[in-house]
């Protein structure tokens, strides 16, 4: 019978040596390998530009040269630099086209101090009053409301601020504004807020006002209770001033969106978060690095926010003539030592500086306010930061 007649089943096999069948079977499996680091460098190559670019649209190198130049308090202790990585949001009104780095730009209505500790990635943030009574860190300048800080020496001369009253060391900050706040929770899909029915007329208002500025649409929020918010809406709750105890129960809203920000973070997928990276990086203002954001960033779904307070908790709302009506510390000295034991609860070594002590002193002596800060005393319950 010819050869090419016959059936595939019926060729004659050649044998073939147990020697050369492993030595194909390495071959294959290095070829395979080879192909797997391939692709796997090809597709980490993708990530890393793709990181890279957008990374690129934040990184500020003036910002990152003047960084060196802030000055942090002599009270900094290795726990608060070692264990601890804290840094300073502002949330600004500034309006579009404002350059956030520099002096003049806005003031700082919203200021949070985050304190993350490094091991176990708790997260604890207290809120600057933004009429806190405070020393500029600005030669000439005197005492002050904080949120005055931003605008007379930009991010520089608010973060020296917050050294230089509370014994800080911070060096990083993060800026947003309005606009950015809003599309960041737009991406992520609206948060989940109580709203209280005293707070609608407020809201709205401030609605209203930012549709006129940042030119994003909304609907009202008609009723209270429970609901999801756009950005928009979340936006004006969280500026809302005028119900309730003034700014205390302001940056209690605040740090109630952030909360649900994060909440709602940690339950997106990879899309939303990336739309939401889009969307505010280019109106973003910061200092950090890409190696520090890179940092920030791998953990950002173990973050676990812990507690969260106002500053200063122990305070007097005097009026002061010109400087009009001020959240005095009272006093400085005590606040600040609790301040500490709540952002970084494993530091034992701190003690309040010199510094401090000559502030609180100065602070006492201009508004005749020394009342002694209890050890037992926490925020005040409002309408907004309980569930009632």
């Amino acid at each position: 019978m010819n050869s090419d007649n016959m059936n595939y089943e019926e060729r004659p096999r050649r044998k073939v040596s147990a020697k050369k069948l492993k030595a194909r079977k390495r071959r294959r499996r290095k070829r395979i390998i080879k192909i797997c680091i391939i692709i796997l460098a090809l597709i980490l190559l993708v990530i890393f530009a793709f990181v890279n670019s957008k990374l690129n649209k934040l990184v500020d190198k003036e910002q990152q040269k003047e960084k060196k130049s802030i000055e942090v308090s002599d009270a900094v202790t290795d726990a608060m630099e070692d264990e601890y990585t804290t840094i300073a949001l502002f949330g600004l009104d500034a309006r579009e086209g404002d350059d956030m780095t520099k002096a003049g730009a806005a003031h700082s209505d919203a200021v949070i101090i985050a304190s993350i500790d490094n091991k176990t990635k708790d997260v604890r943030l207290a809120s600057v009053y933004r009429d806190c009574f405070v020393e500029i860190a600005k030669d000439g300048q005197g005492t002050q409301k904080f949120t005055h800080s931003y605008m007379i020496g930009g991010p520089k001369c608010a973060v020296e601020t917050l050294n230089k009253n509370l014994d800080l060391n911070i060096k990083d900050y993060v800026a947003v504004n309005f606009e950015a706040l809003t599309k960041a929770i737009d991406a992520l899909g609206g948060v989940e807020i109580n709203v209280k029915s005293k707070e609608l007329d407020n809201l709205n208002h401030n609605l209203q006002e930012q549709i006129e500025v940042t030119g994003i649409a909304s609907d009202g929020v008609w009723e209270a209770g429970k609901q999801t918010l756009n950005g928009a809406q979340a936006t004006a709750y969280a500026r809302i001033r005028k119900v309730g105890n003034g700014d205390f129960e302001r940056t209690q809203r605040q740090r109630k969106v952030i909360s649900a920000m994060v909440k709602k973070a940690k339950e997106s997928d990879i899309g939303s978060l990336n739309k939401a990276i889009d969307e505010v990086l280019p109106l973003v203002a910061t200092n950090l690095s890409k190696a520090q954001i890179l940092s920030l960033g791998k953990s950002v779904l173990s973050y676990e926010l812990d507690e969260n307070e106002g500053f200063p908790l122990a305070n007097e709302t005097p009026t002061l003539g010109s400087k009009g009506s001020v959240v005095v510390p009272a006093n400085l000295y005590s606040n600040v030592k609790h301040l500490h034991k709540f952002l970084y609860p494993k530091d034992e070594e701190y003690e309040v500086s010199d510094e401090v002590s000559r502030i609180s002193d100065a602070i006492t002596n201009e508004t005749g306010i020394y009342d002694e800060f209890k050890e037992d005393m926490k925020e005040d319950a409002t309408a907004t930061n309980s569930e009632d």
